[in-house]
């Protein structure tokens, strides 16, 4: 039951740290090609992304019924899942 409260707590802050971003950026139209700007956003997406992943391995505990690596990997795909959300 333990085991099952940390993950819960582990995903719920996972999530918390996704939830953080900036305003979104105004539609573009075919004729404002702005190659540098979606860069930079790519580029803060994914540090964002990184950070709460970082952030959850983090929390990893030897008294988890997970290994470090499953853990890290828990992590990742809730980072996944949560990013194709944002994209609805």
């Amino acid at each position: 039951m333990q085991a099952l409260f940390i993950t819960l707590v582990a995903l719920t802050l996972c999530a918390g740290a996704t939830s953080a971003q900036t305003a979104p950026s105004a539609a573009r139209t075919a004729s404002d090609p702005r190659p540098a700007a979606d860069s930079n956003e790519t580029r803060s997406k994914l540090n964002t992304r990184n950070a709460a992943v970082a952030d959850c391995e983090g929390m990893w505990d030897r008294g988890t019924h997970m290994s470090k690596k499953e853990w890290s990997g828990a992590c990742r795909r809730v980072q996944d899942r949560l990013q194709l959300l944002e994209l609805r």
